[in-house]
């Protein structure tokens, strides 16, 4: 059944421990955001999450086994 319904949501579904591992990660990460006044979007924000966020939030989820 597990099966089917994950054929179903696509490829957005996301087991619970990949929940979890991604939103520590974020916690993680979120720590690092130059200026949180930033508006989404901006240059700053977009290059954070350009050269910052994406590498080590990839980073983080190997190191966590995903």
């Amino acid at each position: 059944m597990e099966a089917a319904i994950r054929f179903w949501n696509g490829p957005g579904w996301s087991s619970p421990a990949h929940k979890k591992a991604s939103k520590e990660c974020f916690e993680e990460l979120e720590l690092t955001v130059p200026d949180p006044h930033d508006p989404q979007g901006s240059k700053a924000r977009n290059e954070w999450m350009a050269n910052v966020y994406g590498p080590a939030r990839i980073e983080c989820m190997k190191r966590k086994g995903f």
